[in-house]
């Protein structure tokens, strides 16, 4: 059986609302549907998210943070943090390296990521 761990040493399940910590690689466009592309930290490779499926801290709305977040944030310069938010649909492999799917809180898109990159109410 595959067994997640997420960020805090806790067990990460099917149908667990998470938050994933990312960083910002580039934006294209703009506003709650920018194309956001994000790495977490015990990723290799990036993913793509909808602007709005991320909460993010307000930066000065200008050209460099087009993008708006869930809660109507400017951000999207390269390296802000991110916090995207979904729902565990499965998991492959254990501990914190398990890759887990996860369908994106706002526009229901999929990604996949490490366990060790969530955060969940486990």
């Amino acid at each position: 059986m595959s067994t997640g761990i997420n960020n805090n040493g806790g067990t990460v399940s099917v149908n667990d609302s998470v938050s994933i910590v990312a960083k910002v690689v580039s934006v294209s466009g703009s506003g709650s549907l920018a194309t956001v592309t994000v790495q977490a930290p015990l990723d290799a490779s990036t993913f793509n998210i909808v602007a709005n499926d991320a909460a993010a801290v307000a930066h000065q709305a200008d050209a460099s943070h087009p993008a708006r977040s869930i809660n109507g944030a400017p951000f999207g310069l390269a390296g802000n943090d991110v916090t995207v938010e979904g729902v565990v649909t499965s998991i492959s492999g254990s501990g914190q390296s398990a890759k887990l799917t996860v369908t994106l809180k706002s526009s229901g898109g999929s990604i996949v990521t490490a366990a060790g990159n969530a955060y969940s109410a486990s």
